[in-house]
């Protein structure tokens, strides 16, 4: 079995669990934002590193990023993605504050990206172990600003070791009468593709 065959399979169980984990999010925010959230993941894709360039666009954009390790039967790392104008919306919704720049100096305000983001994932992530029956421990996320040049460099120096591929979620929100829009990019190591393989009881993929 295949790199490539595995990665189709991933993508598969990504797409089921999107769908199962967009409820559970959007409960969750609902609850701490007070107000009524809707979330989707309309989109899933298998795309090859370098070409997650076309989708980031703007080498100089800056983004939030959140970085998420997950350890135990499964190990990688899941990456979050939003702009900043709309990691603030999200901030001044829960902090019922305006939010200034410089952004990475206002604590509560990256406190809250880290409990949004932890909404998301651990929503994600539940959904995942759920339907695969692993127990996977991650990590309260890290927070962070940087260019997509600068974040491109670090994905082909550090992630590229364990794939040539990324699972790319496109995450879409409604929160009010605001569309905002993130990214989950999620990576595996190569043992832990094998293991999810062997969860799933899939010995045969076909496109």
């Amino acid at each position: 079995m295949g790199k490539k065959e595995i990665s189709l399979l991933q993508l598969d169980v990504l797409r089921e669990v999107g769908t199962i984990s967009s409820a559970r999010a959007a409960t969750a925010l609902s609850e701490i934002l007070n107000c009524k959230v809707e979330i989707s993941f309309p989109e899933v894709r298998l795309i090859p590193l370098e070409d997650l360039n076309e989708v980031l666009h703007n080498p100089e954009e800056i983004y939030f990023v959140l970085d998420i390790a997950l350890e135990r039967e499964l190990e990688g790392r899941l990456f979050f993605l939003l702009l900043p104008e709309q990691a603030k919306l999200l901030g001044e919704e829960l902090l019922r504050r305006k939010i200034k720049e410089p952004f990475l100096r206002d604590e509560l305000f990256c406190s809250s990206l880290k409990e949004i983001a932890n909404i998301l994932a651990g929503s994600y992530m539940s959904a995942l172990f759920d339907f695969v029956g692993l127990t996977v421990k991650y990590s309260i996320p890290s927070l962070g600003m940087d260019m997509v040049s600068a974040l491109m460099d670090f994905f082909f120096i550090y992630m590229a070791q364990e794939s040539e591929e990324v699972i790319l979620v496109d995450t879409r929100f409604k929160v009010k009468d605001r569309n905002l829009k993130g990214f989950f990019l999620f990576f595996l190591s190569w043992d832990s593709l094998k293991k999810l393989i062997e969860k799933l009881g899939v010995n045969n993929i076909r496109r």
